[in-house]
Formats: structure tokens, C-alpha cells, sequence
């Protein structure tokens, strides 16, 4: 199954939205940094021509999407203190 430029772009903007439903700072910038460096990773694997690898690391984003995905919905149902950084964001 070959993975298209939008295909992989579209896959990333979900991820970077996954990542920013964490209301805790930590975490929210936490899976934003390991968003942003898997799919450079992945646009390496690309560009080397790596067909395998850019599949493998495709498929690792996608279950790693998911799991953002339910654990952003598990974050948001328990209450935490805000941190300085989030009083000063306005969160």
C-alpha cells in the first residue's frame, strides 16, 4: 500500500490536534515535540527512497494517533492543578 503526500499530511495535522487536546502542559507538549520528530523522521524515509521503512513508520503513527487519542479523552476527564506556564497561557 504506497501512502500518498496528503495522505501523510493529513495524518500529521490529527496528530498535532490529538496533541494539543491534552489540557496538562507537560503532556500537551510532550506528544507535540514526539509528533513533530516522528514524522521527520518519517519524511527521511522518505526522501531515501526507504519504501519499507516510510510504511513501517506510517503505521507506527497511526496506532500512535489512536493511542494520543484516547488517552487526550482520558486526561480531560480528571482535574489537575495548573501549572505557572498554563496560568500565563490563559488555559
Amino acid at each position: 500500500m504506497s501512502t500518498g503526500r496528503s495522505e501523510l499530511l493529513g495524518l500529521y495535522r490529527r496528530s498535532l490536534r490529538a496533541a494539543q487536546t491534552f489540557d496538562t502542559y507537560n503532556f500537551r507538549a510532550y506528544f507535540y515535540r514526539r509528533t513533530r520528530d516522528r514524522f521527520r523522521e518519517v519524511a527521511n524515509r522518505a526522501v531515501a527512497g526507504d519504501t519499507q521503512g516510510l510504511e513501517q513508520g506510517v503505521q507506527e503513527a497511526r496506532s500512535e494517533l489512536s493511542v494520543m487519542q484516547r488517552q487526550g479523552a482520558l486526561n480531560s476527564m480528571f482535574a489537575h492543578k495548573h501549572t505557572v506556564l498554563e496560568a500565563s497561557q490563559g488555559k
